[in-house]
């Protein structure tokens, strides 16, 4: 191989010194700037100190083994102050529907924040077995809430449900079947509903659904419904644009999008949020236009 001449070595040098200094140090996050959708809908005059996490579910560590998701603790407590700890005014004697309860752990935190009841619907028996012993473990019986088996599109489109507050937390992408969705959401009659949902910005402003496939086998993805094909069931990851159409065509709307922000700046070493500090996940109090307060005058 022929040798480099001295021209040539310096600029190597040079191309590798650029490198390093462009180059982020080993472990940083990286953040993206938030759309404009977002930043225009997220609170940012939050005053330092605000928004310190109130570590809820320490006082209930059962749901930090009761799935094989298993949560980071600091992720679970962040994301019980983003759907929990600025929407507190809409569960104070609330009926709740949590769509793909999980373990219950949304429910439960549904019921500490006043809530008169919680109804879960869930496809996995073994999840729904685990919510239902999480929930009696720590003093709420079936008066209280209660946890139904099965596609939670045929049991909206199928069963009658009246809720003030339906919960949508980690379920939108893990189904294509919107229009279903949200036509039983709209049924409840329900004033306000709470998403917290991957956003991929990257799709531009305009409204884009990134369509992929999951492993119905594992219990963090979709599970297996009556249009599954073999292994992998067919999900959809809707941008912030799509979300408000497709809410708009059910007549509610994107109130507002959670504090992320200062969550994580007032939560100092945080693992595991980095989605959220970018503005690829959101949460979002969403209002039906029925339940939209008057403007003030």
């Amino acid at each position: 191989m022929a040798r480099m001449s001295l021209r040539q070595q310096a600029a190597r040098a040079l191309r590798g010194v650029a490198w390093r200094i462009e180059r982020p140090p080993r472990g940083a996050r990286r953040q993206a700037a938030p759309p404009p959708d977002v930043g225009a809908l997220a609170s940012t005059d939050s005053a330092p100190g605000s928004r310190t996490a109130s570590w809820f579910f320490e006082q209930f560590p059962r749901f930090y083994m009761t799935s094989s998701t298993h949560p980071t603790t600091a992720r679970l407590n962040l994301r019980y102050e983003a759907i929990f700890g600025e929407n507190r005014d809409v569960f104070a004697g609330a009926s709740v529907l949590d769509l793909a309860s999980h373990d219950g752990r949304w429910s439960l935190a549904a019921l500490a924040n006043g809530a008169r009841s919680v109804t879960g619907i869930e496809a996995r028996p073994d999840l729904v077995k685990a919510a239902a012993e999480n929930l009696g473990e720590y003093g709420y019986g079936a008066d209280r809430a209660r946890f139904i088996t099965g596609d939670v599109h045929e049991v909206l489109s199928t069963q009658d449900f009246e809720a003030d507050v339906v919960l949508c937390l980690g379920f939108l992408y893990h189904t294509l079947r919107y229009n279903e969705l949200l036509a039983g959401i709209r049924r409840t009659n329900a004033g306000y509903l709470i998403i917290d949902t991957f956003s991929p910005h990257m799709m531009g402003p305009a409204p884009n659904v990134n369509v992929i496939t999951e492993d119905a086998d594992e219990e963090g993805k979709a599970a297996a419904d009556a249009y599954t094909h073999g292994p992998s069931v067919l999900v959809g990851r809707p941008n912030l644009a799509a979300i408000r159409t497709m809410l708009g065509a059910y007549g509610y709307r994107v109130e507002r999008l959670s504090d992320w922000a200062g969550l994580l700046r007032d939560n100092p070493g945080t693992d595991n949020c980095g989605d959220y500090a970018n503005g690829r996940r959101i949460t979002a109090r969403c209002v039906s236009a029925n339940a939209a307060r008057p403007a003030v005058t």
